[in-house]
């Protein structure tokens, strides 16, 4: 776990607290804006922040995290650019980041460079959606080597032999998908939810939060009765992709964003 990842997440579980994760769009609304939407996210309390690394075909997101992929693309989001975005998050905030996104742009740049640079960017951690543990030789000794923590996703189907080598392998935290398919904001909890996280968190060292689908207070709440913590991402998303004026989008993520930390304490 990294220093930031320690100071935030080590204290906070050392204290009996839950954690609160926001996942949001590299490049949305706009560059600059999505570097301001990461500072008031850290104002607002957030524990940690996935900062989405646009893709052209993401498909394992919902609409909403599509249409911020193409968003961030369209506004010139490259990985220098994303660098770039980091850079400025990293210099006026400690929160921990999480580089988060799919595997063919890191390994288009190089999977060591692209993890040299986001070390000295100010990355804490990297999770690629598409690289499962087994195939997460390449990607886990790069970062290792530049004091990245590699993170990686269970699911309700993930069996017992995959969650033994995540456990292996998982450093600053586990990301446990409430319900199979693509991200979205949904209604309900997996009924199952709390014997799944339960049997997660048996087997893995790191911490475990939950997300996919949750966007309410009473959502948050629910989780973290089982788990370390939660993830928010779409519903943030949806926010940032509004045409409106960028205060008013600050103001709606923040009205969204608060009571959901709330109901982590």
């Amino acid at each position: 776990m990294s220093d930031r990842f320690q100071a935030r997440f080590g204290s906070k579980l050392a204290r009996g607290q839950k954690l609160f994760v926001a996942y949001i769009g590299a490049g949305v609304p706009g560059l600059d804006e999505s570097v301001e939407v990461a500072l008031e996210l850290a104002r607002l309390g957030v524990d940690c922040i996935e900062f989405g690394l646009p893709f052209s075909d993401p498909y394992g997101d919902g609409s909403v995290n599509q249409a911020a992929a193409e968003a961030g693309l369209r506004n010139g989001v490259t990985v220098p650019v994303y660098f770039d975005l980091i850079r400025k998050i990293r210099a006026k905030t400690d929160i921990p980041l999480v580089a988060f996104g799919y595997s063919n742009p890191v390994w288009k740049f190089g999977v060591e460079a692209f993890a040299l640079e986001a070390s000295a960017a100010g990355i804490d951690a990297m999770l690629l959606v598409d690289i499962p543990v087994e195939e997460s030789d390449e990607l886990d000794a790069a970062c290792a080597k530049h004091g990245l923590a590699t993170t990686f996703l269970t699911a309700p189907t993930t069996p017992r032999k995959r969650l033994e080598a995540i456990a292996q392998r998982a450093r600053g935290f586990v990301y446990h998908v409430s319900r199979t398919g693509v991200t979205g904001e949904q209604s309900d909890l997996s009924a199952t939810l709390g014997e799944e996280v339960r049997l997660v968190k048996s087997i893995v060292r790191s911490p475990v939060v939950v997300g996919f689908g949750l966007s309410t207070p009473e959502q948050v709440h629910e989780v973290c009765q089982v788990a370390d913590g939660a993830v928010v991402g779409s519903a943030i998303v949806r926010r940032t992709l509004q045409e409106k004026p960028f205060p008013e989008i600050l103001r709606d993520v923040a009205k969204l964003v608060g009571p959901l930390v709330e109901a982590c304490r």
